[in-house]
C-alpha cells in the first residue's frame, strides 16, 4: 500500500502523474515547477495532500533572510543544465524565497546576455535582481543584501560586512525528504507554487 509519492520526472508529466496519485489520496511531494502554466496547477492545486519541493528552506541561510533597504542582489549559477530554461530551473528557487520575505513582488523585464538571464524588479518597493544561468564557468548560489548581509546558500555561509556569522553543511534535501515522510511539511508550498508561476508567466 502506498502512503506516499515523491515525483520527479520531466516538468511535462508533473501534474498529470502527481494527479492520478492525488485522486486516490496519496500525499505528493511535487518537484518543481510543479507545471507548465499557472491553468495547469489548479487543476492539481487544491489537493490538500500535495506538496511543492522547496529544498532551499532547508538551508542555514534561511534563518538569516530580511528585507533589503536599499538593494537586493541574487546570482545562483549553475554547473549543469536543466529543463525549460534557466529561469524555470534555477530561478523558481529563488522566488520562493522572496516569497517568504514578503509576497510584494513586482518584476519589471527580463534581460539575456551570455547565457545570464537576469531579472529586474522590486521587493515592497525596494530594486532587486536575480541572475540565474547555466553551465557557468564561476557555480555559486548568493544572495546579496544591502553589501551587508553575504548568504551564501551554495556553501552554506552567511557572512555579516565581511564577517562570517554561521557555517552549517546540511543535507538540505534528506531533512525536506524526512519532512515530507513524516507529515510535518510546509502547507504554504502550494501557494507560493502557484506566485512563482504567475511571476514567471508574466515576462512573457
Amino acid at each position: 500500500e502506498l502512503k506516499s509519492v515523491i515525483v520527479a520526472v520531466s516538468p511535462e508529466e508533473h501534474a498529470k502523474i502527481a494527479e492520478s496519485f492525488l485522486k486516490r489520496g496519496i500525499p505528493v511531494l511535487l518537484e518543481k515547477p510543479p507545471a507548465l502554466s499557472s491553468e495547469e496547477f489548479t487543476k492539481i492545486g487544491d489537493y490538500p495532500c500535495l506538496y511543492i519541493s522547496e529544498v532551499e528552506n532547508y538551508s542555514v541561510c534561511v534563518s538569516f533572510l530580511r528585507k533589503p533597504r536599499r538593494f537586493l542582489r541574487i546570482e545562483r549559477f549553475g554547473r549543469g543544465r536543466g529543463y525549460i530554461s534557466p529561469l524555470w530551473d534555477l530561478a523558481w528557487h529563488d522566488l520562493y524565497l522572496l516569497q517568504r520575505v514578503s509576497e510584494d513582488i513586482n518584476l519589471e523585464g527580463l534581460h539575456v546576455k551570455e547565457g545570464v538571464w537576469t531579472l529586474s524588479g522590486y521587493l515592497e518597493g525596494v530594486p532587486f535582481s536575480l541572475s540565474v544561468a547555466w553551465e557557468h564557468p564561476e557555480p555559486r548560489r548568493i544572495w546579496n543584501i544591502d553589501d551587508e548581509l553575504i548568504l551564501d546558500f551554495g556553501e552554506e555561509k552567511v557572512y555579516q560586512r565581511g564577517e562570517l556569522l554561521t557555517e552549517e553543511k546540511r543535507d538540505k534535501l534528506r531533512l525536506m525528504l524526512e519532512d515530507f515522510l513524516r507529515g510535518s511539511y510546509d502547507t504554504k508550498s502550494v501557494e507560493r507554487a502557484y506566485r512563482n508561476l504567475k511571476l514567471l508567466e508574466s515576462l512573457s
